[in-house]
């Protein structure tokens, strides 16, 4: 079993005892480790485990690597538990991963260069993963602005849309207000999501260990996505009330179009949050999720134009007629953002999401 510093120091001079024991076993807790004595260190374990193992814990790049060498120094899961309060040795490496501060010097030394090529791979993944995100998010806004004047224009004709100056300035009135009070939210968004990781990084010196930071940081989350959709809906109101509406057949309840905004925001939201904390994988799959369900209802609708394929209108054209257009936008939307949100408040709760990276 590899031994610490701090144990070698503890073997190197120390009388034996009876049988050949030393004081220093005595001493030492199970597992080959000290249990902190120091007040300090009592209501902070963690920290003094950090401070004894700071180059494995610098050095690593994952927490699996620092649960590793914890196990390699005697560190158990009964230790975890009952010395640092933690219920395993794994949360116990997220905690320490999560709070150690880390150099590149410390950060190369330790990492082979194997690790380096995995760590570029996972990069250029990530990377990927923003893009294809991106892309999405561009057309669920896309479709945000002209959805409904394109599903009216495939199931009434341009004539639906026509104006006293034609199609095309009826569609920028539909479009306005949504652009409006999109490009306005822009800036809240960017604070809510600045202040929430400003809320998580100050909680991490301050929780007692990974429970303690999840109830401190899912609030705050909840409080940033609520005040990001009072901004977004509040934007929204004055802007459709001061800009002109496009005009379609059917009327389409204003409820509709404040709930349709708020599922699009909170879908929007929590995506770029999630990738702005390295997990691009839940986002990509909702805002993907989303673009194909409004894609579907302009694609079911071209289809139904082919010879013998009339009965695909009918479901489009049922909804639409009964509770217009942005009904169809609104069952895209909301499935997919309360799953993302479901699944942000665990993941973004995590300390090793807000760790120095």
């Amino acid at each position: 079993m590899t031994t610490s510093i701090t144990e070698d120091r503890l073997w190197a001079g120390v009388p034996q005892g009876d049988g050949g024991t030393s004081h220093a076993v005595q001493a030492m807790g199970e597992g080959g480790h000290n249990p902190p004595t120091d007040p300090h260190a009592q209501a902070d374990p963690v920290k003094v485990l950090l401070t004894r193992h700071h180059r494995l814990c610098a050095g690593s790049v994952d927490p699996l690597e620092i649960a590793a060498g914890l196990e390699a120094r005697g560190i158990c899961d009964r230790v975890a538990s009952t010395d640092y309060r933690h219920r395993d040795v794994f949360s116990l490496a997220e905690e320490l991963h999560a709070r150690v501060e880390r150099t590149e010097t410390d950060v190369a030394c330790a990492r082979p260069p194997t690790e380096g090529k995995r760590q570029t791979a996972c990069a250029a993944l990530r990377g990927a993963r923003g893009a294809t995100v991106t892309l999405a998010c561009l057309w669920l806004i896309a479709h945000a602005l002209v959805g409904d004047q394109l599903l009216t224009a495939l199931l009434h004709g341009h004539r639906a849309l026509a104006g006293r100056t034609g199609p095309a300035p009826a569609v920028l009135a539909g479009a306005a207000p949504t652009a409006l009070a999109l490009a306005c939210a822009a800036a809240p968004a960017a604070w809510c999501a600045h202040w929430f990781a400003a809320r998580a990084r100050r909680a991490l010196p301050a929780s007692r260990d990974l429970a303690d930071f999840g109830r401190r940081t899912r609030p705050a989350l909840l409080v940033a996505v609520t005040v990001f959709l009072g901004a977004l809906l509040a934007f929204l109101w004055p802007a459709r009330s001061a800009l002109p509406a496009g005009q379609a057949p059917g009327a389409t309840p204003p409820v509709l179009h404040y709930l349709t905004a708020a599922a699009l925001g909170l879908l929007l939201f929590l995506a770029g949050l999630l990738v702005a904390h390295g997990l691009p994988r839940a986002a990509v799959a909702a805002t993907l999720a989303a673009a194909a369900a409004q894609a579907l209802p302009p694609l079911t609708l071209l289809a139904a134009r082919l010879p013998g394929c009339e009965a695909l209108r009918w479901p489009v054209g049922w909804a639409a007629g009964a509770f217009g257009p942005t009904a169809l936008s609104l069952a895209a939307c909301v499935p997919p953002a309360l799953a993302l949100l479901v699944h942000a408040v665990p993941a973004l709760s995590r300390a090793s999401v807000h760790g120095p990276r």
